[in-house]
């Protein structure tokens, strides 16, 4: 329910809905059906609300509909009539046949509408429809419950005071790499992309280290910035980050901890990052740029001074900060050291 505020989540109902076929045949609109099941259809809704990487772009014909029907300037069962045909319009070539839902959505705020539209894979809907007609579309709903898996494309947008706000929760099963969508449900919804894998990779990396931070009292020696590395870590080898993959890497930065308590103060933590940076239910590829592996760099200073570290630990166990003197000053902050007097003439410990 990441798209949706706690407010929404809590009074989400479903006000309307349409239904109608999508496939190579001529479309033909179909009348507003009534609500049903639709305890189990928000269900489904939810499943695909992740956080908005897409926005509208300046021109969007798909807001304006959605503007129209939310402001009664179109009536639902037109509107949506209106989002179907365009949609079929769009889907062309080697796509597959199936049902295209329009929700309205209410929610306890009268100046807040919310619209879900769904391209569902079902491959007798056509067939359902021609031989049972309204009794076919009750039969499409019932598939629809049952098979989430099939729902192939989404978008959620958020209409509030009439207006729609730019972002929108998309979900593609068939773009790939997630959450890329497929170029016509670009076109059709005319929508831009809002953030890179690079912004979201670097958005899981604070996720990460605010985490872990919170966390200190429960790291194992060495603190905050070898945990961090390790967490990385997980990252660099995932082909897809999800909340899921940053509990693991968070739990392993944390050197893997067994106290049940620890574990889900650390779920807890990261759940409620990944909702403030608007990542939950996003899956993204990590961008590689973002988590190049760290190296040992070698510091020597005119005073004769030699600092060796890890770059993994910089802005954190090791900063480095210019002076308005125009001086360097290399600040480390550590848990732990050890102290050793060497020779001048050998270099050798005594």
């Amino acid at each position: 329910m990441s798209f949706f505020t706690d407010a929404e989540a809590s009074s989400l109902r479903i006000a309307r809905m349409s239904l109608h076929i999508v496939s190579d045949d001529e479309f033909r609109p179909e009348p507003e059906l009534a609500v049903e099941q639709d305890d189990f259809l928000l269900d489904r809704i939810r499943d695909v609300a992740p956080a908005s990487v897409y926005r509208f772009d300046e021109v969007s014909a798909a807001r304006d509909i959605i503007e129209a029907i939310a402001t009664r300037k179109v009536g639902f069962e037109e509107g949506a009539q209106t989002l179907a045909r365009e949609f079929c319009r769009f889907h062309q070539g080697n796509t597959r046949d199936g049902a295209f839902f329009v929700f309205e959505l209410g929610t306890n705020d009268e100046s807040v509408r919310l619209y879900a539209l769904m391209k569902y894979d079902y491959g007798q809907a056509l067939e359902l429809i021609e031989r049972e007609g309204a009794a076919g579309l009750r039969r499409i709903v019932e598939a629809f419950v049952d098979d989430k898996s099939s729902i192939q494309k989404s978008a959620l947008v958020r209409v509030v005071n009439g207006s729609a706000e730019a972002s929108v929760s998309t979900r593609d099963r068939m773009g790939r790499p997630s959450p890329q969508l497929t170029d016509y449900f670009i076109r059709y919804l005319q929508v831009v992309r809002d953030r890179t894998d690079s912004e979201l990779t670097n958005a899981v990396k604070d996720v990460i280290r605010t985490a872990l931070e919170d966390h200190r009292e429960h790291l194992p020696s060495g603190g905050v910035a070898p945990a961090v590395s390790r967490a990385l870590e997980v990252l660099r080898n995932t082909e897809m980050i999800t909340e899921d993959v940053v509990n693991h890497a968070v739990w392993t930065g944390a050197g893997q901890p067994a106290d049940d308590q620890v574990r889900e103060s650390l779920k807890k933590s990261v759940g409620r990052l990944v909702k403030r940076k608007r990542l939950a239910g996003v899956a993204f590829p990590p961008d590689g740029t973002q988590l190049g592996r760290p190296i040992t760099r070698l510091v020597r200073t005119e005073e004769g001074v030699t600092i060796q570290y890890n770059t993994g630990l910089e802005g954190q166990a090791v900063r480095k900060m210019e002076l308005s003197d125009g001086a360097t000053q290399f600040i480390i902050t550590t848990r732990k050291y050890t102290d050793a007097v060497l020779s001048e003439s050998s270099g050798r410990r005594r």
